[in-house]
């Protein structure tokens, strides 16, 4: 492992397709750099400084997340932290998603009592173009 100074935040580029910096330049994959901007979740933090940038990041995206469900007036469940946290959300997920006695939790049980028939209306055919003068004669 190389020598990593600790004052300046070390990254390490996760994504397969890279990291595009604002340098204008792309870094590959499993590449180590330096990188004062916003983290983002394809950066995996090489010492405590670029840690902190990812917490604070993390921390940032959740308020914004936890304003935008006030708003929105839905539930905020947070970001998972970890791989167990994330296992543990989408199982959550899964678990109120799923189907009970063969229904979904969305299909409500409706049906109509007494079902009206409707009388099937528009069966004359009309061929293209303009209309024969013949139809257009007014009958008593």
């Amino acid at each position: 492992m190389s020598l990593i100074d600790p004052t300046r935040p070390a990254w390490r580029v996760l994504n397969p397709n890279g990291f595009f910096g604002p340098d204008d330049h792309l870094y590959p994959e499993g590449e180590e750099i330096y990188f004062e901007g916003e983290p983002n979740e394809e950066l995996e933090p090489l010492n405590d400084s670029a840690r902190q940038k990812l917490v604070s990041y993390l921390e940032r995206l959740d308020n914004l997340g936890r304003e935008a469900a006030l708003k929105a007036g839905k539930a905020y469940a947070g970001r998972p932290r970890s791989l167990d946290g994330g296992l543990a959300l989408a199982t959550a997920i899964q678990r109120s998603d799923m189907n009970l006695m063969g229904r979904s939790r969305d299909e409500a049980a409706v049906e109509r009592v007494a079902a009206e028939q409707i009388p099937e209306t528009g069966s004359i055919k009309r061929s293209r173009g303009r209309p024969k003068k013949d139809s257009l004669a007014i009958s008593a």
